[in-house]
């Protein structure tokens, strides 16, 4: 929890990331060890938002060392094997969740 909190956090001090995203809302489930934490995306702020019932929707789930890794960009989810991360949600939604985390960097 404490990485995720960290990542958002630092994402959100950046000026320059969130208003590229103009798209749509996305958020962002991540099952870590038994915690789900729903982050919403917009071009405003990342924040734990349970009121996501029209937003695309990406889950990753993970331990937590793998969870840093992906937040830290470090590993891309669209490469990760299986054991390690579960992904689901569209492939054009996981590239643009996976490009923040990379861009995040």
């Amino acid at each position: 929890m404490e990485a995720i909190l960290n990542w958002m956090n630092s994402v959100n001090e950046r000026h320059d990331l969130l208003p590229l995203w103009k798209e749509r809302p996305i958020v962002i489930f991540i099952h870590e060890n038994d915690e789900v934490i729903p982050l919403t995306v917009n071009s405003n702020e990342i924040k734990i938002d349970h009121d996501y019932e029209f937003h695309r929707q990406v889950y990753i789930k993970g331990t937590s060392e793998t969870i840093k890794e992906v937040l830290d960009g470090d590993q891309k989810i669209t490469s990760l094997d299986s054991g390690r991360v579960d992904v689901k949600g569209k492939l054009r939604d996981l590239l643009y969740v996976e490009s923040l985390f990379l861009l995040a960097r």
